[in-house]
């Protein structure tokens, strides 16, 4: 009785037995096309780090360069300031030692007609233009 069972079978068993291998053979056919294409993709995402990785230490080197300048204009903008606060130091000393040089002077403590000092600013004026 085996042997007639599997006499009638074996033609169904031998089938089946193809159909699997035919399918595991397209299932390794599609397995190698995936593995193609996501090796492909992996060579052009490699491609793409490498340039993000080159302009990353571009910009680094921007930002350093960037950095340095902004520290050199500091530095002058600093050293501007201190020179402007020393020339106004200067400047208001220099008046004060006029207001307490002319607090004696009698001409200078007399009061004039505005003709008088509008005409002495008007040359004091026209005296800087022309310098």
């Amino acid at each position: 009785m085996m042997s007639v069972l599997t006499g009638k079978a074996l033609p169904y068993i031998a089938t089946i037995t193809v159909m699997i291998v035919a399918a595991m053979g397209l299932a390794i056919w599609m397995l190698m096309q995936e593995r193609d294409s996501l090796n492909q993709m992996v060579g052009q995402l490699d491609q793409a780090n490498k340039q993000q990785e080159q302009t990353i230490r571009d910009n680094a080197a921007t930002y350093k360069a960037l950095q340095a300048e902004l520290q050199y204009r500091e530095a002058l903008v600093t050293r501007t300031l201190k020179s402007k606060q020393q020339a106004e130091r200067k400047a208001n000393e220099a008046i004060n030692q006029l207001r307490k040089a002319l607090q004696a002077d009698a001409c200078a403590n007399t009061v004039h007609p505005a003709a008088v000092t509008d005409s002495l600013r008007t040359r004091s004026t026209a005296d800087k233009d022309s310098d």
